[in-house]
C-alpha cells in the first residue's frame, strides 16, 4: 500500500494518555536514540502533572505516538515528547497530537505554544511550520567537562538589590531579542520575565558582570536541576547575554565555582551569538554539531 492511499485510509484516534498505555508506549520509544529514550523515565511524573497532559494517538485502539504540554504561566504552553511508531510516521499521526494539545492550550487561556527541534531534523521541521509554527531563536548546548579553576573580575552573584539595574539591561539588550526572551531549564524553553529574573537572583543563581562601576554589562542565568534530573554532578547555564569580554568574565566565575564546587560537567546553553559561543570556547566548551531551533505559534 503506498504511503498516500494508507494515510487516507487510516483512522487517528487522540486522547489523554492513561496508565495502561505504558508498554506500547515504551516500545515504540525503545529506540528513538541509540541509548534509547527518556519518556520511561517521565511517564509516571507526567501523567501526575497539575499543569500538563499527555495525548496519546490510537489505530484501532493501539497506542500510535505521543506527545506531551504544560502550560507553565497564564498564557503560555511547551510541547515536548512527540512520538510516533516507526510504521506510522508521515501518515499524520504526529499532526492529530498536536492540534490536540493546541485545542487543549486554547482551552486554557493560552496565547503562545512553543516548541524544540533540532536543526537536522528536516521532517519535524517542515511538519511544524506546516502547522503555523515559525522559528522564533537558535540555541547551542555547548560542554565542558572538568572544569578547571579561572580566575575572574568584575563578575559577581547578583543581589536582590540589583534587579531593576538588571531588569532594565534586559529590556535594551539585542542578545535578549535574539533569544526570543527566552531560558531554558532541562530542554525546556520559558519566557524570561521580571519574576523569573527576581526568583534566579533570590537563589543566588544569577551572575552579572559590572566592570568599570555599577552598570550591568552582562548576565548568566544558571541551575543545577541537571544534577538530580539526569543523576550526575552537573550544573547548566539557562540564559547568557553579553558581549565576548562579558562572557568570557562570567563564565571564568562560574568556572572558579564549579571548580570548588567539584562540579564535573557545565552545560553551556546559549543562543547561538558568536561573541557569546566564541568566548565559551574559548575556555574550552564544546560545540556541538547541531542547533536547537525553538518555535512557537500564537493562538
Amino acid at each position: 500500500m503506498e504511503d498516500g492511499e494508507a494515510k487516507a485510509k487510516l483512522k487517528v484516534h487522540v486522547r489523554e494518555a492513561r496508565d495502561s498505555d505504558r508498554e506500547a508506549v515504551f516500545e515504540f520509544c525503545r529506540r528513538t536514540w541509540s541509548w534509547g529514550d527518556y519518556i520511561p523515565h517521565v511517564w509516571d511524573k507526567w501523567l501526575r502533572e497539575a499543569n500538563g497532559k499527555v495525548f496519546v494517538a490510537t489505530v484501532d485502539d493501539v497506542p500510535v505516538g505521543i506527545q506531551h504540554i504544560t502550560v507553565d504561566k497564564p498564557g503560555e504552553a511547551w510541547l515536548s515528547g512527540a512520538r510516533t511508531a516507526p510504521s506510522y510516521r508521515r501518515m499524520g499521526v504526529a499532526t492529530a497530537i498536536t492540534m490536540k494539545c493546541l485545542e487543549y492550550a486554547k482551552s486554557c487561556g493560552v496565547e503562545v505554544a512553543r516548541l524544540v527541534t533540532e536543526s537536522n531534523n528536516t521532517a519535524a521541521i517542515a511538519a511544524v511550520q506546516k502547522m503555523g509554527f515559525h522559528s522564533v531563536a537558535e540555541y547551542l548546548e555547548m560542554e565542558l567537562e572538568n572544569p578547571p579553576m579561572a580566575e575572574s573580575s568584575g563578575s559577581c552573584w547578583a543581589n536582590i538589590s540589583q534587579l531593576n539595574t538588571v531588569w532594565s539591561y534586559l529590556q535594551v539588550s539585542e542578545v535578549y531579542r535574539l533569544a526570543a526572551g527566552l531560558y531554558t531549564v532541562l530542554y525546556h524553553w520559558y519566557s524570561l520575565d521580571r519574576r523569573d529574573l527576581e526568583r534566579f537572583i533570590e537563589n543566588g543563581k544569577a551572575i552579572v558582570y559590572c566592570a568599570g562601576g555599577e552598570a550591568v554589562k552582562g548576565l548568566m542565568l544558571v541551575d543545577d536541576a541537571v544534577a538530580s534530573e539526569w543523576h550526575e554532578n552537573s550544573l547548566q547555564t539557562c540564559y547568557i547575554d553579553g558581549d565576548f569580554e562579558a562572557t568570557l568574565n562570567m563564565a571564568k566565575f562560574l568556572l572558579a565555582h564549579c571548580h570548588k564546587q567539584c562540579v564535573e560537567k557545565i552545560y553551556g546553553f546559549t543562543c547561538n551569538h558568536p561573541p557569546i559561543t566564541e568566548a565559551l570556547e574559548k575556555l574550552g566548551f564544546k560545540k556541538p554539531e547541531t542547533k536547537a531551533i525553538i518555535f512557537e505559534k500564537s493562538l
